[in-house]
């Protein structure tokens, strides 16, 4: 359990007696991962294995964002390459390398990198002091410069009053164009200071909207000290806000003044109209493309030419998983790299259509009329139903199986008692026979067959009886695994498909309902048959095997299904209704189903069952 609070953190196969000192100690990246947010460490001690992870790098600069002073300390084995050591160093900068978990000194090491952290923190604090002492004389500085000019101003105010009259018409017209050139409120406050400076002597100008504006004024009247004339800004008889106009208390604003400043009001407030139309309007068009880019499927907008107008990021999406880039405008090449248009293509009608790489897709299309006087164009919408016609397929699959196991249930019953009488009779006429008998070879061979019948009846009859007639109890995998592979044997054999069984001397058992998880093994076997299969049909003079494997580990049992077929799409998750199903069963039997690739490109699916606490159990002698 972690404590509240710590200043190490180890990833790895640490000494637990490091908690004693304050230290975390995560089993894998991923865990320190979610420590991290909501934790900080000042050191961080971890093996070269994870350093050279693909996550690390990521982790290492979320660690340098929130806490740069955190330090790093690396375990690298003795006969770990110097050359890649330095190019690491270079990259991650450790501030100790240990040769194992066990290092005698490494308390010493752990200590003496806290330290160095805490010295990184007392120096970024000491810089921070300066920044900011630096930031405030720049203030102090600002805010003088600014009472020099002000003082300024003040010394040239008596001439300045000479030309006013004169050139308050040159700002009223400097002020009608800076706010219609304006984009922003704060715009128009930077332009009006600029055009007003000279004609009415303002020494700031600021734009308010209601109700702040009346915070502000009170906040001018009682702090600052300016003379002040607040003219209230009005949209359609309604108001909505005001602008304030500011110079220094000994320049009060006369009549004439404040008559001027209400006609430029009257134009800041239709400004200020038109502004907020154009956010209204970026604001619809930016929700716009937000719903549209938020459509997990291909969106495009095309001309009766098939050409694309726009898109989403979903388009962009799918041809960067692709690897192509978007070199035309035509739909049917960006979407289905294709030289003509889609066959059954129906622009402002729904139809379905079918890629090269044999994925199926749904497209919505609508007419949609954007100028009267041009041809309408058309919003499409391609859904990916790929997936869709699969899991239907297979749904179909196992209502036929269903009904099949039902039929094969009642052959099977019917088979079962004609087979006893026969092979009861066959066995009589043995015993009858001397072993010289010219036919005796023929009865022994018919008694063989008579036995092989009986067997796939029994396995028949196995597999379509119902889980509840089954107890749990103690089942041997080589048993469960042969009662599966009968089910499939003609699929095999039919297709060529060479199957290893690579099974131990001594018996591994487990506990559980062993129809059930013959029926769990099936769908794996299934699954390996249809990868193989892919690749028989695409690969003349493939070989293809199917490798089972049954292991004990320390974790438990496990059963290995290896085949050489076309790679699994979605490695790391049971994907289909099959997958889906021996997954759940194996869930029910505390066991968990990995679908990997290996490092010979082969597909992997591995049952791993827990280890009992009665040991003994797993593993029976044999006979």
């Amino acid at each position: 359990m972690r404590t509240l609070k710590a200043s190490f953190l180890l990833i790895g196969s640490w000494d637990a007696r490091l908690q004693e000192h304050g230290a975390h100690i995560a089993t894998d990246l991923n865990q320190a991962w979610h420590w991290i947010q909501d934790s900080s460490y000042d050191v961080i001690a971890l093996s070269v294995t994870l350093i050279l992870g693909k996550r690390f790098h990521e982790f290492y600069e979320e660690i340098k964002r929130t806490s740069p002073a955190t330090q790093f300390i690396a375990v690298v084995p003795e006969d770990f390459s110097p050359n890649q050591l330095a190019f690491l160093h270079q990259d991650y900068s450790f501030l100790r390398v240990v040769s194992s978990f066990q290092e005698s000194d490494l308390e010493s090491h752990l200590f003496a990198a806290l330290e160095e952290a805490n010295q990184r923190k007392q120096d970024e604090n000491l810089a921070l002091l300066i920044r900011e002492q630096t930031a405030q004389l720049k203030r102090l500085q600002i805010e003088l410069e600014e009472r020099v000019q002000k003082r300024t101003r003040f010394l040239t105010e008596a001439r300045r009053k000479l030309y006013m009259t004169n050139s308050r018409i040159e700002g009223f017209k400097r002020a009608l164009m800076a706010v219609h050139e304006a984009s922003s409120v704060v715009e128009i406050e930077q332009l009006l200071n600029e055009a007003m400076a000279s004609s009415v002597q303002t020494s700031w100008i600021r734009l308010f909207y209601a109700p702040q504006d009346d915070l502000f004024a009170q906040q001018v009247e009682e702090q600052l000290g300016f003379t002040q004339l607040q003219v209230p800004l009005f949209r359609y008889h309604e108001k909505i806000g005001s602008i304030f106009f500011l110079r220094p208390p000994e320049h009060p604003f006369n009549r004439e003044e404040s008559d001027f400043l209400n006609r430029v009001a009257e134009a800041v407030a239709l400004a200020l109209d038109r502004i907020q139309k154009l956010r209204e309007s970026e604001s619809l068009k930016e929700q716009w493309e937000a719903t549209f880019n938020s459509m997990s499927d291909p969106v495009v907008l095309i001309d009766t030419n098939y050409d694309i107008i726009q898109s989403n990021k979903a388009l962009q999406e799918r041809l960067t998983e692709q690897g192509r880039e978007q070199n035309s405008r035509k739909c049917y090449q960006v979407l289905f790299n294709r030289e003509e248009p889609c066959p059954g293509c129906q622009r402002g009608h729904n139809f379905r259509t079918q890629s090269k790489g044999a994925r199926y897709f749904d497209v919505f299309s609508q007419s949609l009329v954007l100028d009267p006087d041009q041809p309408p164009v058309f919003v499409n919408l391609y859904h990916d139903i790929t997936h869709q016609l699969k899991m239907e397929k297979q749904i179909l699959e196992s209502a036929k199986m269903a009904e099949l196991g039902t039929i094969g249930s009642s052959i099977a019953h019917e088979l079962n008692n004609p087979l006893g009488g026969i092979l009861s009779f066959t066995q009589l006429i043995k015993m009858d026979m001397k072993p010289d008998h010219p036919l005796y070879p023929d009865v022994v061979e018919m008694e063989a067959g008579v036995q092989r019948c009986k067997e796939i009846v029994q396995n028949l009859l196995g597999f379509t009886r119902s889980p509840s007639a089954d107890d749990n109890g103690v089942v041997s995998l080589k048993d469960v695994s042969l009662r599966a592979l009968k089910i499939v044997e003609l699929q095999t054999k039919s297709q060529g498909i060479e199957v290893k069984l690579h099974f131990p001397a001594q018996d591994i058992t487990t506990r559980g309902n062993q129809n059930l998880l013959a029926q769990g093994l099936k769908n794996v076997f299934q699954n390996a048959i249809d990868h193989l299969s892919d690749r028989i049909r695409h690969e003349k003079g493939f070989h293809a095997v199917l490798d089972l494997e049954i292991a004990s580990t320390p974790q438990g049992p496990e059963i290995r299904v290896i085949d050489n077929g076309t790679l699994e799409k979605n490695p790391g998750l049971p994907i289909g209704l099959g997958l889906s199903v021996a997954a759940q069963i194996f869930r029910d039997h505390e066991a968990q189903l990995h679908i990997t690739t290996n490092s010979e490109n082969k597909n992997s699916a591995r049952i791993t069952f827990e280890q009992h606490e009665a040991g003994a159990a797993n593993v029976t002698q044999p006979n």
